[in-house]
């Protein structure tokens, strides 16, 4: 019984360990506050459409915005859909990282979204283009293959932890009390001479 117990629990580690290495692209979903910003201002930058762009640009950095729109609307005219990589909140705003690799080339863009008048507006945006990652984004992978190696470290340990447990079980009055051996004396003979 004790052996049907114990390949239940290491074909449930087996599986377990297979599900480590499954590797999601779970990429954290814009808050609808300011995807309703974002979104529809990349729109209007890949379209050209400096007009509608500059609806959602606060109106200090509109200038600068104007500067830098015709060269950032022909890279992203380009380049493939870029997908949030990365989110940190700053103050009563975020700062956020869009990154998309088009073959060997990776789009990368920041944008800044504070909120100015109560309504969350772009205060800083720009585009460009790279041969390797941006250096957050490699962080992150790396992140998280180390947190599957580490899972996975951890479940080689609980399954060792099992298998000692279940020898300790198994073995218990062994170990508390272990088995007396048979003493083997051999038997003694003696004679007596008792003749003159």
């Amino acid at each position: 019984m004790s052996r049907i117990f114990l390949l239940f629990w290491m074909s449930i580690a087996a599986f377990g360990l297979s599900a480590c290495n499954r590797s999601t692209d779970a990429r954290p979903p814009l808050p609808e506050e300011i995807a309703a910003v974002v979104k529809p201002f990349y729109a209007a930058v890949r379209r050209g459409d400096q007009k509608a762009a500059e609806k959602y640009v606060a109106p200090g950095f509109i200038d600068d915005s104007r500067v830098q729109f015709t060269e950032m609307s022909r890279i992203l005219k380009d380049a493939p859909r870029l997908a949030p990589a990365i989110q940190q909140r700053q103050g009563s705003g975020a700062y956020l990282t869009f990154a998309g690799q088009h073959g060997k080339m990776w789009v990368t863009s920041e944008v800044r979204v504070v909120r100015y008048r109560n309504k969350p507006m772009i205060e800083y945006w720009d585009v460009t283009t790279t041969d390797k990652a941006p250096e957050l984004v490699t962080h992150t992978q790396d992140m998280k293959r180390y947190t599957i190696y580490a899972l996975m470290t951890v479940a080689f340990a609980a399954l060792a932890g099992l298998a000692s447990l279940i020898w300790v079980v198994r073995n218990r009055t062994h170990i508390i009390a272990p088995e007396s051996a048979i003493e083997t004396r051999r038997v003694a003979a003696t004679v007596r001479h008792t003749e003159p």
